[in-house]
């Protein structure tokens, strides 16, 4: 084995770490506010009560919204807010929907999203184009089946995971195809129970965040929906939530919470340890008053879904 002198290792080493703290620069530790779109009224671009939103791999944007434009209640538009098309329909059959919450968006750009006023038919998949794909779920208590869907994630293999803030308190993963797999959460305070768990997300390494949002805290779990860790108590100081609702996670693992009623996102590391914060500063047009969605495009950037001035968002990581 030919060894490397010393000097050219030393070298090789700065450099691992000087390309490290260039990887983790990409997703930033300060955000500055770069744009906002939307506003309310039930007209093509415009929304009602935006509930949810997703990116997919061409970083154009999904926003539900509870009684959209013309009934329209799914909105896609380019990365600047320029309207691309809407679907999804009010209704109570597989393909309608009754109040339309969290996106996902897996890697075939397939469009999950959460009804939960319509548990009979918890999950709607839609392709790009907003064609129906099928539902997933049904009403009631028990293993596949919901109360409340109210939060959806995709993992690397494209399974999809589900929470369920009513009576049923968890979380439910399926395949691709929509087969149940597992669940694993129960109502309560103690480590691995819910109240309210309101969304979920999935990293690199299969390890599973869940937003429980009545308990003012987020729980990481294993791929087999193991208890790993908590963090967050209730209040308004750094790492404290007030309602956190959805999460979503940036390529290097980093966890963003949307911290609803102290107004605000958060960030933290992989292991619950608080970053930064945003969103709550700023002048009085790029403050978020109530994020209820959140999710990240290719360039680092973070959409925001505001529920109270029903527009969305947009923060760029500051280098």
């Amino acid at each position: 084995m030919k060894l490397i002198p010393f000097a050219i290792l030393s070298t090789l080493v700065i450099g691992v770490m000087l390309l490290t703290a260039s990887h983790f620069s990409a997703y930033a530790l300060e955000f500055a506010h770069k744009t906002m779109w939307g506003e309310k009224g039930v007209a093509q671009g415009q929304f009602n009560q935006v509930s949810g939103i997703g990116v997919d791999s061409e970083d154009n944007v999904y926003v539900s919204d509870f009684a959209g434009y013309t009934t329209k209640m799914i909105q896609k538009f380019t990365p600047n807010g320029t309207f691309i098309l809407g679907f999804g329909t009010f209704g109570n059959g597989p393909q309608y929907f009754t109040n339309p919450a969290g996106i996902a968006i897996n890697s075939n750009n397939s469009v999950y999203i959460a009804d939960f006023g319509n548990p009979t038919y918890a999950i709607k998949e839609f392709t790009p184009n907003g064609t129906f794909i099928r539902s997933i779920g049904s009403f009631g208590l028990g293993p596949g089946l919901f109360i409340s869907p109210g939060g959806v994630g995709v993992d690397k293999e494209n399974n999809l995971y589900a929470t369920d803030f009513g009576e049923n308190n968890n979380v439910q993963k399926f395949d691709p195809n929509g087969y149940y797999m597992m669940s694993f959460g129960s109502p309560g305070i103690g480590n691995g129970q819910f109240n309210n768990p309101a969304d979920v997300a999935v990293d690199s390494n299969n390890n599973i965040f869940v937003t429980d949002s009545s308990n003012n805290r987020v729980q990481k779990f294993d791929q087999d929906g193991n208890y790993l860790m908590k963090f967050g108590t209730f209040g308004s100081g750094n790492g404290q939530f007030k309602a956190p609702i959805d999460l979503a996670i940036d390529p290097a693992n980093n966890v963003y919470v949307s911290d609803s009623d102290n107004n605000r996102i958060q960030v933290f590391d992989n292991n619950g340890t608080y970053i930064t914060q945003f969103g709550n500063t700023g002048a009085s047009h790029e403050r978020v008053e109530d994020p209820v969605g959140i999710a990240l495009d290719s360039q680092g950037d973070v959409y925001v879904a505001d529920g109270k001035d029903t527009d969305i968002h947009v923060f760029s990581p500051i280098p």
